[in-house]
């Protein structure tokens, strides 16, 4: 006998095999889920059903391992009749676009597309947000009446937009980012009234979007085979654990054999920064950790982190974070 909780809605359930990791409750307005896999994924979705056939799923997930396709934790009913707008608020997601073709959507990203097109979810890792729009049309044409056959036609739009090519991705407008930052900013003590909020800012979103011309705001994003995503991935891995080399990025590529510009881009992509730029911010970090934590001598962290010279190392720092590693550890102690 199935268990109503695991429902964040009516079209989707969460796997069995997450069963024992879920936990459910109510809130004003809607109801979460939880899902907690010690040391691996942590995901909290908050459910707001609007009306039947449209939901608002607020995805908050802080994951420490990769969360990959074969990982789904949902199952949708009738993906040919879901589609999904994706408004990414924070964090970098990957995504499947073709066999063996990936591309990375970021902060402020907006992706349409219908669950059959891409039955395999974002994969991710770290902390991200996703605020994601669920219309399924089969639920909604039960209702179907004059009065709401105009929002019909705004569905079948959208729907139509994505069956063109699979899926839709653009940088969110202004308004958007604004609708997304209002809801984050405000909540009500009442069901009804945190529920009529999500419904007009919900629908005040859609028409925004229908009123948009999406043709005209689609990006092309560079995308990316599986390999060359694991290469530059081992890059990153491998630097982080060598804070005190210094290889050119000409040397990175001969060696890793990958193109040098290809090289640039998905690491751009992937990780948000330049790789040198990321590389310098992440030696910082660990310089700072171990002036915090340790009683190393300033030379000795300077070494570690890929000076030769103390003094250098103190301007740099001083430059990056506006006091001497010395100061900076009198500060913190």
């Amino acid at each position: 006998m199935k268990n109503d909780t695991l429902y964040p809605t009516d079209e989707i359930t969460v796997k069995e095999e997450f069963s024992s990791y879920f936990e459910f409750k109510d809130f004003p307005g809607g109801h979460e889920t939880s899902i907690k896999i010690p040391n691996k994924y942590d995901v909290n979705l908050k459910v707001y059903n609007l009306i039947p056939g449209v939901s608002v799923i607020i995805n908050h997930a802080n994951l420490k391992d990769r969360y990959r396709e074969s990982d789904d934790m949902l199952e949708y009913a009738h993906p040919e009749d879901t589609l999904l707008i994706n408004f990414i608020r924070r964090g970098r997601c990957q995504l499947e676009v073709n066999p063996d073709k990936y591309m990375f959507v970021k902060n402020n990203d907006i992706y349409l597309y219908i669950k059959e097109s891409f039955p395999n979810s974002f994969s991710y890792l770290g902390e991200v947000t996703i605020y994601h729009i669920l219309i399924n049309r089969r639920q909604f044409k039960k209702l179907l009446t004059e009065y709401t056959q105009e929002y019909m036609d705004v569905i079948n739009y959208f729907f139509k937009e994505c069956e063109k090519e699979k899926s839709v991705m653009f940088k969110a407008p202004e308004k958007i980012i604004e609708i997304i930052e209002e809801l984050e900013k405000t909540r009500y003590n009442k069901e009804i009234t945190n529920l009529l909020l999500f419904q007009l800012k919900t629908i005040e979103t859609i028409t925004f979007l229908y009123e948009l011309e999406i043709e005209d705001e689609k990006i092309n994003q560079r995308t990316y085979s599986d390999a060359t995503i694991r290469v530059v991935r081992n890059i990153k891995n491998s630097l982080s654990r060598n804070i005190a080399s210094y290889v050119s990025l000409e040397t990175l590529s001969l060696s890793y054999g990958i193109n040098l510009t290809t090289l640039k881009n998905c690491f751009k992509d992937m990780y948000g920064k330049p790789l040198y730029t990321w590389y310098k911010e992440y030696k910082f970090y660990r310089a700072r950790e171990l002036i915090k934590n340790t009683d190393y001598p300033i030379s000795k962290i300077a070494n570690m982190i890929g000076y030769k010279s103390s003094s250098k190392f103190a301007k740099s720092f001083k430059k990056e974070m506006g006091v001497l590693p010395s100061s900076y550890r009198k500060n913190k102690k």
